[in-house]
């Protein structure tokens, strides 16, 4: 564990950033793993009214017929590391959720596949670095040919490059394995994208701009670290 990560922990804090596994609820009181879904963060900050919030896939709060708003987060490491107490345990609260991407719709439609988590900021420190990826800005997509990694909760820290871009969506060969989805896509330390497929992001300079369209909670998102 690194110094931060022990200063946070003696905070009574989580070290959250893009690139950390969270585990949404589902609509259950959370006894037991079968009951939560495991994804991974894509990004963290404040909004223009000072919330602290988060962002993942859509489809990582809502299933086939099911809408999560109001679905409880808990950290992926404190659901799988035994000794769980939902009530002590919970970090935040996923409060919207767009659209699914065009392969996997959902049931709210096409859009751009993500979900906005308000944290609790007694229970949670923003963090810029995450595994081996440090996210430091928020970038429009590349051109083609540019090196992209993401950063998953299954798989780590996987790279490939930019192939295209459809509208607000990114087409890469980075890979990405269950649980992974959500992760933060990333050029340098410009964060690009949220992977919700093999291949497969939308551009997050898109979802900041239907944030602040939509306006409410997530409107002006902005990433906002302590360390």
């Amino acid at each position: 564990m690194s110094v931060d990560s022990v200063a946070h922990a003696e905070a009574g804090r989580v070290p959250v950033g893009g690139g950390t596994g969270v585990a949404l609820q589902w609509g259950a009181p959370v006894g037991s793993v079968a009951l939560v879904h495991f994804c991974t963060l894509t990004a963290i900050g404040s909004d223009a009214a000072g919330n602290l919030v988060g962002l993942t896939n859509a489809h990582c709060a809502s299933g086939s017929q099911r809408h999560g708003v109001g679905d409880a987060v808990y950290p992926q490491s404190a659901v799988a590391g035994g000794g769980f107490d939902p009530a002590v345990e919970r970090i935040g609260t996923v409060d919207y959720i767009s659209g699914g991407n065009p392969i996997a719709p959902g049931p709210h439609g096409v859009g751009l596949d993500y979900a906005v988590i308000v944290f609790d900021r007694d229970k949670v420190e923003p963090v810029a670095t995450v595994g081996d990826t440090t996210i430091r800005r928020i970038a429009a997509p590349p051109p083609e040919g540019t090196p992209v990694c993401k950063q998953g909760n299954t798989s780590g820290r996987t790279c490939g490059t930019t192939l295209t871009s459809m509208g607000p969506y990114l087409v890469t060969t980075v890979p990405e394995f269950p649980g992974d989805s959500g992760a933060p896509v990333v050029a340098g330390d410009a964060l690009i994208g949220n992977q919700w497929v093999w291949g497969g992001s939308s551009s997050i300079t898109a979802i900041l701009e239907d944030l602040d369209r939509r306006g409410g909670l997530g409107a002006g998102f902005h990433l906002d670290f302590a360390g």
